[in-house]
């Protein structure tokens, strides 16, 4: 990763966490989990996977697994319709298109919400889990693991390469320290300080998203 103090290539791609970052609330799948009182089977599922004893793909399937059955999309795309975009990022991402800088979302949360999020702030790119659903749109046992919470830059550095874009011509901005990885694989790496602060010199601290615009 470049260091703060050495003049980087042109930024041509923006990519941001979902959950925390472009959105006020921390997580779609606790989102899930309140609205079904699942919450403390999830916590312990999270201790396992942060120790190291489960990997992500059985971390979200004990998650899946924790909810009611027979819970469809429908269900669970309302649950999620009750997001909130930061107040600043609307604006933010209009002014990078106006710069031509390409923008996605990469993060751990669920596919149903990414998507929409994406629609919504016209992103270009996003990687996002998911879940699956049978012919009538019942929920599965099983999620699609695509982005792992401490690995986001491979999911990233994946992204990238589809799209023909190199990790050097890009920023990457987050909310905690899962998202360090994927910080750390761009040009420039921006975490949100309402959060998390880590020391680390090459990590640039900001209290909203359009602080980034004085860095590009």
């Amino acid at each position: 990763m470049t260091s703060l103090h050495m003049s980087h290539p042109r930024i041509t791609l923006a990519a941001f966490d979902m959950d925390g970052t472009v959105l006020e609330h921390n997580s779609s799948w606790v989102a899930i989990h309140q609205y079904y009182g699942t919450g403390t089977k999830a916590a312990t599922s999270l201790r396992l996977y942060t120790e190291g004893k489960i990997d992500y793909r059985e971390f979200m399937r004990r998650d899946i697994s924790s909810w009611p059955s027979n819970i469809t999309r429908d269900e669970i795309a309302e649950i999620l319709s009750d997001y909130a975009i930061r107040r600043e990022a609307p604006s933010t991402f209009r002014e990078l298109k106006a710069r031509g800088i390409k923008t996605a979302l990469v993060t751990s949360g669920i596919d149903i919400l990414a998507k929409k999020v994406a629609d919504e702030l016209d992103i270009d790119y996003w990687v996002a889990n998911g879940l699956k659903f049978d012919r009538k749109g019942v929920l599965l046992p099983d999620g699609i693991g695509r982005v792992d919470p401490t690995r986001k830059d491979i999911a990233y550095e994946k992204l990238l390469s589809k799209v023909g874009i190199p990790t050097k011509q890009t920023i990457a901005v987050g909310d905690t320290i899962y998202d360090l990885a994927f910080l750390k694989s761009a040009a420039l790496g921006f975490m949100m300080a309402h959060t998390t602060r880590v020391p680390d010199p090459e990590i640039i601290h900001i209290d909203k998203l359009s602080q980034i615009l004085d860095h590009l």
